[in-house]
């Protein structure tokens, strides 16, 4: 194994940090300079306290006022490096993603589940986690989480059960829905616009992996931990079973069958249409003009609902990259096609992945973008370096809570509703075990893929 041309981009990148030896198109006062504008953002989004939309846009509008008067660049230098057909994405989803929660279509799945398994134990296990997963392929996991969660807990304590090993199973299994598909997340719209990634991409490079993936993780959890759980009583499964209806769950039936087969039809156009971003606005548009006659929302009261400090955070990351770039930073990557793609693929893997767990995902995502883009351009073939790229940054969240906005909210939840066997302690070790584990398989897959890739 050649290990020369990753000695030579060490020493490169530490000439450059350490010693001020920069390649003559690199500014170095410049790119030091955004990386802290960089990293303030991302410290200022960690802490609830802090005004993080305020600070990121004072962060993105200083850096760009220096970069531009220090290498003499326009405005429209910085409006090129934002990726407006991912906004528009990111957009339209939350408006999909609120007309979802609106028509009550989570909460019927999770009844109708709970009814199809019987009051099995193992059986709605599994249901639970595996539409969990395939919700968080189309739909935000946040959101996932938020429905999803306060019924599994009702549904449990109406069978005298307790829920902890439900919602674990659920949360560690979504972040598996995030390599599903290229619109299940902003970190991973961010990559497919970038890399003009589609859904045929994702079905054909990443579907056998998370599905795989998605049953050895259910079962081991299920065998490892639920089968140690106390049993449901059968009187009291059939009683619940009796009392519970779906029909009670859905407020307007009519709203409810239109908004399911309007999205059902959106997800078929994402795999069948090349341009994501069009998709998107069309079908949420659409979406909106039909629900206007059940809620009487107009496209103004449903923008109020959207997360803007989201938006506003990514338009910020996006112009203190842009200086990122303008300054050079591509160029501290620069290599050629001599490192092994094998041992390549791994170091991205376990540096993203590592980064995903301490710091949020789509820092990170943007941050490597173009360190990817180099690679790829340096001759490396792109499917095994994008997978490593892709699943570091959606499984690296397991390994630590604050990794993952779904283990949060899953985390609150359990909290508020008074939990008994799920806390921070014990989502961190059972988190860090399957975030190891999942690590550990696409590596292996990784090396498979890498195989049968090459020439």
């Amino acid at each position: 194994m050649n290990l020369e041309p990753l000695k030579t981009l060490l020493e490169n990148l530490y000439n450059t940090l350490f010693l001020g030896e920069a390649p003559t198109e690199l500014n170095i006062p410049i790119l030091l300079m955004s990386f802290i504008f960089f990293v303030l953002i991302i410290i200022s989004y960690s802490f609830e306290k802090l005004d993080f939309v305020a600070i990121s846009l004072i962060c993105a509008f200083i850096c760009a006022l220096i970069t531009g008067v220090v290498l003499q660049l326009g405005i429209e230098t910085f409006i090129s490096h934002i990726e407006f057909e991912a906004i528009l994405i990111i957009l339209s989803m939350s408006i999909i993603t609120k007309i979802a929660e609106e028509s009550n279509i989570l909460e019927y799945f999770a009844v109708k589940l709970f009814k199809l398994s019987g009051g099995n134990q193992h059986t709605f296990f599994y249901f639970i986690c595996i539409i969990t997963t395939l919700l968080a392929a189309i739909i935000t996991d946040v959101v996932v989480v938020l429905i999803i969660a306060p019924v599994v807990i009702r549904l449990c304590h109406f069978l005298k059960i307790r829920s902890g090993t439900y919602l674990m199973g659920m949360t560690i299994c979504i972040n598996i829905g995030s390599i599903i598909t290229p619109f299940s997340s902003g970190e991973n719209i961010i990559i497919s616009t970038a890399f003009n990634l589609n859904t045929l991409y994702f079905i054909e490079n990443f579907w056998i992996f998370s599905f795989a993936l998605l049953f050895l993780t259910i079962y081991l959890i299920d065998h490892f931990y639920l089968k140690k759980e106390p049993k449901i009583e059968d009187q009291q499964k059939k009683f619940i079973i009796e009392l519970i209806d779906t029909d009670t769950v859905v407020k307007n039936k009519k709203m409810f069958y239109i908004n399911l087969i309007g999205i059902l039809i959106t997800i078929l156009l994402f795999a069948i249409l090349p341009l994501l971003y069009i998709t998107a606005i069309i079908a949420a548009m659409l979406l909106i003009l039909i629900n206007k006659k059940f809620t009487k929302k107009s496209t103004r009261d449903l923008l109020k609902d959207v997360e803007w400090e989201v938006i506003f955070f990514f338009l910020s990351l996006y112009i203190v990259v842009g200086c990122l770039l303008e300054a050079g930073f591509q160029k501290l990557f620069s290599i050629e096609a001599g490192i092994s793609p094998i041992l390549l693929g791994i170091i991205i893997l376990l540096i993203v992945s590592g980064l995903s767990g301490a710091v949020a995902n789509t820092p990170t995502a943007l941050i490597f973008i173009p360190i990817v883009q180099t690679i790829i351009n340096s001759g490396y073939v792109a499917a095994p370096i994008l997978f490593a790229f892709i699943i570091g940054i959606n499984l690296g969240g397991n390994f630590l809570p604050q990794g993952a906005a779904c283990d949060l909210m899953t985390l609150k939840i359990a909290r508020d509703s008074g939990v008994e066997n799920l806390n921070f302690k014990r989502l961190l070790k059972n988190g860090a075990i399957f975030a190891l584990i999942h690590l550990t398989l696409s590596i292996i897959y990784l090396i498979f893929l890498t195989l049968i890739q090459m020439p």
